[in-house]
Parts: structure tokens; C-alpha cells; sequence
């Protein structure tokens, strides 16, 4: 609508642009389901929908405790804060400090032991990065000092 305002001049009223937000808001919300995520569990059991959840996280590159030998590193991985009830679907990927000390790692990441307060992440052998044909065989140290870190995802219960 035009309205006039008090110096006579003619504008858009701002309650249409207000109510043209809302429309919009409502019509997209309307599209959004709130409980999307589905999560197929061991030997295809379902679990209730509302209680489906996803977590993510990093371990931090100064605060990653790896150990290990050379060429057989690993570091443990604390998801307790994430509440679920049984354990859940995890991946991981390495992250490095820089682009030359192993942002874009090639390497595969295991993930194992997993329950539902946690998780240990496993390199084996050479990492290679897509700066270098490999790194030779990492240690603990050599980790901490190129500040690698673990991004993780986790998909579970956090209900019965």
C-alpha cells in the first residue's frame, strides 16, 4: 500500500514489507522438517525419530593428545558431552595447521573403538598430503608440531 506520510510525501507502508517477511518466514519454515534425520542402526533397527541427533566437533589443534610409534599414531576422542545412549555412527578426517603441513590430507583415517563417550582415531604408515608425496612416517611430535587435529561426526540416540 502507499500511504502519505506527515510532510505529504508518498511511501511503501513498512507493515506490507512487514508482513511480506513473515509470509516468506512462514512459507519456508512450512518446507523444513523438524525432525529430518533418519538413522539406520545395526541390523537395520530404526530408533525413535525424535531422538535422532547429529554432533560434530574437532579435538583442537593445540589441545590433540596423539601417541604412539612412528608410522602408528593415535589419539582418543571425548564425544560424552554429545548424550547419546548407545554407540554411535562416527567419521573423522585430519586436519592440519597450514596447507603445507597437511590441511589436505589423503591419508585415511581410522576410527575405532568407538562407544557412546567416545572414539580413538588411528594413522597408520605415511601420511601423504596433496603438497608432497609423503611426510615420511609420523610421530606424536610431528603431529603436535603441524598442529594436526581431528574433525569428527557423530549420528545417534540421544533417547530410548
Amino acid at each position: 500500500a502507499v500511504v502519505s506520510t506527515q510532510s505529504g510525501h508518498y511511501g511503501r507502508d513498512p507493515t506490507d514489507d512487514m508482513m511480506l517477511l513473515l509470509a516468506l518466514a512462514t512459507a519456508t519454515l512450512g518446507f523444513v522438517s523438524p525432525n529430518s534425520l533418519t538413522i539406520l542402526k545395526k541390523d537395520g533397527i530404526i530408533g525413535p525419530e525424535p531422538c535422532a541427533s547429529t554432533c560434530v566437533g574437532t579435538t583442537g589443534a593445540a589441545d590433540t593428545p596423539w601417541y604412539g610409534s612412528p608410522g602408528n599414531i593415535a589419539t582418543k576422542v571425548d564425544i560424552s558431552g554429545c548424550s547419546f545412549v548407545d554407540t554411535p555412527i562416527v567419521t573423522a578426517t585430519l586436519d592440519g595447521g597450514s596447507a603445507y603441513s597437511g590441511s589436505y590430507y589423503m591419508t585415511p583415517v581410522s576410527v575405532m573403538m568407538a562407544t557412546k563417550d567416545g572414539f580413538e582415531v588411528h594413522l597408520f604408515g605415511d601420511v601423504y598430503t596433496a603438497f608432497s608425496q609423503s611426510n615420511g612416517k609420523t610421530t606424536p611430535v610431528s603431529a603436535k608440531a603441524n598442529g594436526w587435529k581431528v574433525n569428527w561426526s557423530a549420528f545417534g540416540y540421544n533417547c530410548n
